[in-house]
């Protein structure tokens, strides 16, 4: 080999541009994988990674020139030095990469085993090697000869720096407006009222004051529940954000929506609420607050203004926020950071309540439907007012448990932060004359857990601290106002229930049925005790004996499943008649909750379950469990088309900040399948 007489300088200059070019090739490949897997609402993580990247290969480039500087390997000539460095940044970087979209895509988060660990790194070293074996004539008998020098490689670094900006600036299909952009009012058309949902994340049927919790807790909401409808037996048909918010807007259990898991997105064949509405002449806007329920992953369908703009830190937007490096700046900013912002992880209460009146106000002259998801009380629980400091999973994710008092005190007080935000709100309708003939439905997608089944936290169990969760629904003009409903329903009752009063059909899809309908009067009647009519002993000896049905054993009770594949816990519930079973059909690596493989409770003697009948010879365990294992079947019969889609992993950043997830974003792409969504009939009682 000849020897080279380069100055040192120049080049520690090679491998430093050898490892901003291979730094910006990773980069720009990660953020290709991101914005394929996703609907892209705008495309800033392609020049955002480019410079990310490209910056952290040239520092590693320092690194390597300086090993590259010692004796052994001083006689290497310029191109080689630019190749080492090209080439050691792409085999690390997509080393690390790889292995953490393995790790989240096909393993479950359960840890990538060492042999595959090891083919993914011979592999990246053979491509490598052949890669070496081209750069000597690349970088020696072709124009690219001149990338080793400085000024070739800022000129062509700068360059690829301006296309991959050119393309970020490019319109995005996936985009939702500034503002509202609605369609004029139809002459004629039929007066239909108003909808607002709101969407309480993580919130526990018992953190109410009306049902249970302390006076002072929610007095906002109880107020509301005067002039609503409480259902004391609502079930969620999940236990985390993503798959529960799917059952919430297309009445489909999650077998169904075939959007249960972190690499799912809603896919385009279900019909969603929104959908159905709009169809029905409704001016439609959401306005999502979490990471998993983005218009990115599917659920804007439907929607004509459905922004998400949280405020991420460093100048990223939403693609961005999925770059593997990005979420090393952040968190490191983070750690670095005393005090933590509320809008780091979502976007505040009254931020998100303005954006919804902004809509109501451009919406006059027709029907509106407005969603709108809250994140108080979802961890990180901050302190009111706001003095900076907050605890979260993603820090904690098994708290010590003489920390139970503090976490649950930290939850009550987000708890009574968003009831008097939704209070607000509420007087903002009545001073402007829409509250009285608007439908208001505020319920959760799921709760919460203090140690009752020795965990933290959710996502990882269906005890009723995870699923049983507050409904509470406001006809127009408060019709059936204080009513209480004992009897047991289902979240995926709510799309049904809407449409219902708004006065149009609901979808033939849909597996839920509306909560008013016209036995509701009648199954009302049945928890009264007979009048009793002057002098007749009969009636007097009825009245006596008459017991009023149970929530389990009242026949309007609707039988209500639950499942959920996240983190590795793949579980099915079923609650019926009183009684409820749970099957852990697989648990992470090692079962770390020690998650019983079937486990009954009888919930009217134990509403804790704390005692489990499993095995035990009870005669209703077989029954449930066979039943179980029909309705599971019969929806998966019912599945829509899965569509892998990797914008959790492009939101998997933001997930992480909220515990969702730990590490670096990545993911597989997929692909929309092309099973047709059946139309499944309405499953009612």
């Amino acid at each position: 080999m000849p020897t080279d007489t380069t100055p040192p300088l120049a080049r520690l200059g090679a491998t430093v541009s050898g490892g901003l070019f291979g730094g910006s090739l990773v980069g720009i490949l990660e953020a290709a994988h991101v914005l394929g897997s996703m609907r892209p609402s705008e495309y800033q993580a392609l020049v955002y990674a480019t410079v990310l990247y490209g910056l952290t290969g040239a520092a590693a480039g320092i690194g390597l020139g300086a090993v590259l500087a010692l004796p052994p390997a001083r006689r290497l000539p310029r191109w080689a030095t630019w190749a080492a460095g090209f080439h050691a940044v792409v085999v690390s970087l997509g080393f690390v990469i790889l292995r953490y979209v393995l790790n989240k895509s096909v393993y479950a988060e359960q840890g990538v085993p060492t042999r595959t660990s090891l083919a993914v790194l011979g592999g990246l070293v053979v491509a490598s090697l052949v890669g070496a074996l081209l750069a000597r004539v690349l970088l020696t008998h072709t124009p690219l000869r001149v990338l080793p020098g400085a000024r070739a490689t800022v000129v062509a670094w700068g360059a690829l720096v301006a296309l991959a900006g050119l393309f970020s600036a490019a319109p995005a299909p996936g985009a939702s407006p500034a503002a509202p952009v609605l369609p004029p009012p139809v002459a004629g058309a039929p007066a239909r009222p108003d909808v607002v949902l709101l969407l309480v994340d993580t919130l526990r049927a018992d953190a109410l004051g009306v049902h249970g919790a302390p006076a002072d807790a929610t007095p906002r909401l109880d107020a509301f529940a005067k002039d609503a409808v409480v259902f004391d037996q609502h079930v969620t048909s999940a236990a985390w954000t993503r798959a529960s918010t799917a059952s919430l807007l297309t009445s489909l259990s999650p077998s169904s929506h075939a959007c249960e898991r972190k690499d799912s997105a809603l896919p385009d064949m279900v019909v969603t609420l929104a959908e159905v509405l709009q169809e029905g002449g409704y001016a439609t806007g959401g306005l999502p607050n979490n990471a998993n329920v983005t218009g990115a992953l599917g659920f804007g369908q439907g929607f004509a203004w459905f922004p998400y703009t949280p405020q991420y830190p460093l100048a990223a937007s939403e693609s961005t926020y999925a770059l593997s490096l990005y979420n090393v700046l952040r968190r490191v900013r983070m750690r670095l950071d005393s005090r933590k912002r509320i809008e780091d992880y979502y976007t505040p209460a009254e931020t998100q309540f303005a954006r919804a009146q902004r809509f109501l106000d451009a919406a006059r002259g027709r029907p509106a439907f407005l969603f709108v998801h809250l994140m108080e009380p979802h961890d990180p629980y901050f302190v009111h007012p706001w003095n900076g400091s907050a605890v979260g999973r993603a820090e904690f994710p098994d708290p010590d448990p003489s920390r139970l008092d503090e976490l649950r005190g930290l939850y009550a007080g987000e708890v009574h932060h968003v009831d008097a935000a939704i209070g607000a709100f509420l007087d903002g309708l009545k001073a402007a004359g829409r509250y009285d003939d608007t439908l208001i439905v505020i319920t959760s997608d799921h709760g919460e857990e203090f140690r009752e089944h020795g965990g933290w936290w959710h996502g990882s169990t269906l005890y009723d601290e995870q699923v049983h969760t507050p409904l509470l629904v406001k006809l127009p003009r408060s019709a059936r106002a204080g009513t209480r409903v004992p009897w047991q329903v289902r979240q995926i009752d709510v799309a049904p229930t809407v449409t219902d009063v708004a006065g149009l059909a609901p979808h033939a899809s849909w597996q839920g049925a509306a909560l008013f309908d016209d036995n509701f009067d009648a199954d009302l009647a049945k928890l009264r005790a007979p009048a009793v009519e002057a002098d007749d002993p009969a009636s007097t000896e009825a009245a006596a004996a008459f017991v009023a049905p149970t929530w389990a054993n009242h026949p309007a009770s609707r039988e209500a499943l639950s499942e959920q594949d996240f983190e590795g816990y793949d579980l099915q519930a079923l609650r019926s008649d009183g009684h409820k079973l749970i099957q852990a059909l697989r648990t992470p690596r090692g079962n770390p909750r020690n998650l019983p493989a079937a486990a009954a409770y009888d919930l009217l003697a134990d509403p804790a379950e704390a005692r489990d009948l499993a095995g035990t010879g009870a005669s209703w365990e077989s029954a449930l469990a066979a039943r179980l294992e029909t309705l599971v079947q019969q929806r998966r019969e019912s599945r829509v088309a899965e569509r892998d889609a990797t914008l959790s992993e492009a939101e998997r950043a933001r997930l992480e900040a909220l515990g969702y997830m730990q590490g670096a974003p990545g993911a597989a792409p997929g692909a929309e399948g092309d099973i047709p969504l059946r139309n499944a009939s309405p499953d009612g009682r």
